[in-house]
């Protein structure tokens, strides 16, 4: 179902670009107008688009009821795809464009690139949605192992840490053996505590009743028989009914999605190792042999260690995987916010162009309109360039990074701000020219991260080394080339807009509050430059 829905979303993206693009090919060539008809096809695709999304719900619906948890970690999935088709007004791009077929007699050229602007809007808004539903929501399930790893890590230290203490006291011989004993008890339960943490579903189930049915006072559920006795109607235990097959064999017909995976995290065997161990510690304590159980304890000790040297590499790879998916995810939203920014400062400047040549050197309302639509358009990069600060700002290492976002974000909403007044002249172009230049620093950085990291893996593979990295996202000389390039555009900008605005203009709010930015820019490129110096980024 949720396959097909995919395909589907693809093939409505396509369409939606591919029919506008037709239409422009036959302006160009002087084919006649099928105006009528691209309106009914474009119709067409909205409809099916607000049936997908009615069935995107009905199926989130579907399948937060399921008892599966991947069932309901994809509900989730679907309904952040819903919200985001809403926040980027989707279905009201879709009636833009169908008016803008209306209300035309005629599709000159103009119009033509007009509505295929808006065709584009529609596609990139789907191709988003499409990304969304097609995730593997890998990043929440590395986050979450991590914290277990971790968690299991300081349990583990702790165990290891009570089986010292009571491997001194033993070696110190000022105890009893019921003392010595006692110890011993209370190390080999921090053991257990451990390797019952290992299971991921470990813990108590809900309504208070046991893994065995049983309630917590020891008694059975209602209906269901006591300890050693049938139910009616079935065989004795350890007999298997007629047909059915014997406990640990598959049902005919079951699905192999229900049968739950195996524990995958190691060190499970070598923690029941320990155990053992400790087990012989305590014997040799009760018979007074404490040279012997000393060695046992050590054994103990050296088993849980070695557990603990293999969660720590597991760890690391987990690391390296998240930090992998980080930058690809960053440098896909980088090329999708410049391929944004490109399209918009080109049409900008086509805009600024047909201004230029009215009469009174003044927006028409065909142009006001045009601006509109691309200050809009421009809101995108904002949105995009917030969900890459969450991104980032999680991630804690690359300080430089997040100030450009912040800039990019804060230069798009200026830019959309002047576009939506028809300001597309010389500064807003500026702005839009420096969200290019950032952009494309910012995916070479990117890239260069990953190949990095590919390089380094590549090379302790090679050497057999497992040496602990906490690297930083992002290489510092690569930082403190982001910070040289704020600066410059800082001190640019600033140069433009003593140029540009004199006397009264200087004054007007507007153009008081981009200064306040630039201002505050200045202060942050000093306080990104400290942090990195002082290693507060580490």
């Amino acid at each position: 179902m949720l396959k097909q829905s995919l395909l589907f979303l693809t093939l409505l993206g396509s369409m939606a670009c591919l029919a506008l693009a037709g239409q422009q090919d036959q302006q160009k060539s002087g084919a006649p107008n099928s105006k009528e008809d691209l309106t009914i096809l474009e119709e067409r695709l909205s409809s099916q688009f607000n049936a997908f999304q009615s069935n995107l719900l009905q199926m989130a619906q579907r399948l937060e009821r399921s008892a599966k948890p991947e069932d309901r970690e994809r509900a989730v999935l679907l309904k952040d795809a819903i919200k985001k088709t809403l926040d980027l007004g989707t279905p009201n791009k879709f009636t833009t464009l169908i008016e803008m077929l209306k209300t035309r007699k005629a599709i000159s050229l103009d119009d033509a690139k007009a509505a295929m602007d808006q065709s584009k809007m529609v596609a990139e808004d789907i191709r988003t949605l499409l990304a969304i539903l097609m995730s593997d929501n890998r990043d929440a399930q590395l986050k979450t192992e991590k914290d277990r790893i971790q968690r299991l890590i300081k349990m583990l230290d702790k165990a290891i840490q009570v089986q010292k203490v009571a491997r001194a006291q033993n070696e110190s011989g000022q105890l009893d053996p019921k003392s010595l004993g006692k110890a011993q008890d209370k190390a080999k339960e921090a053991a257990k505590e451990v390797a019952k943490a290992m299971d991921p579903k470990a813990g108590e189930p809900k309504d208070g009743k046991s893994k065995d049915g049983k309630s917590k006072d020891g008694q059975p559920k209602d209906g269901q028989p006591k300890d050693g006795q049938p139910k009616d109607g079935q065989p004795k235990s350890g007999q298997p009914k007629d047909g059915q097959p014997k406990d640990g064999q598959p049902k005919n017909g079951d699905k192999k999605e229900e049968q739950q995976p195996p524990d995958t995290l190691p060190g499970k065997q070598q923690l029941q190792d320990a155990q053992e161990k400790q087990d012989e510690a305590k014997k040799n304590i009760e018979k007074e042999k404490r040279d012997e159980a000393s060695q046992n304890q050590d054994q103990a000790i050296k088993k849980m260690e070695e557990v603990r040297k293999r969660w720590e590499e597991l760890l690391k790879q987990l690391r390296e995987e998240e930090l992998e998916r980080l930058l690809a995810a960053l440098q896909v939203r980088c090329e999708r916010m410049l391929a944004i920014q490109i399209e918009v400062y080109e049409s900008t400047v086509r805009v600024e162009k047909a201004v230029g040549q009215n009469p009174d050197k003044k927006a028409s309302r065909t142009e006001e309109q045009r601006s509109l639509q691309l200050g809009d358009r421009e809101s995108e990069i904002t949105r995009q360039a917030a969900s890459a600060l969450q991104l980032l700002e999680a991630e804690g290492s690359a300080v430089a990074f997040v100030e450009a976002f912040l800039q990019v974000r804060d230069d798009s909403q200026h830019v959309s701000r002047r576009l939506g007044k028809a300001d597309v002249a010389a500064v807003t172009q500026t702005i839009e020219q420096d969200i290019i230049a950032t952009l494309k620093e910012m995916v070479e950085a990117l890239k260069k991260a990953q190949q990095d990291l590919q390089n380094k893996k590549q090379q302790q593979q090679q050497n057999g080394s497992s040496q602990q990295n906490n690297q930083n996202l992002i290489d510092i000389l690569a930082e403190l080339k982001m910070i040289r390039s704020m600066q410059l555009r800082v001190n640019n900008r600033t140069s433009t807009y003593g140029r540009q605005y004199t006397g009264e203009q200087a004054a007007m709010p507007d153009i008081q509050r981009e200064l306040e930015n630039l201002a505050e820019r200045q202060k942050k490129i000093f306080d990104v430059t400290n942090s990195i110096a002082r290693g507060k980024n580490r």
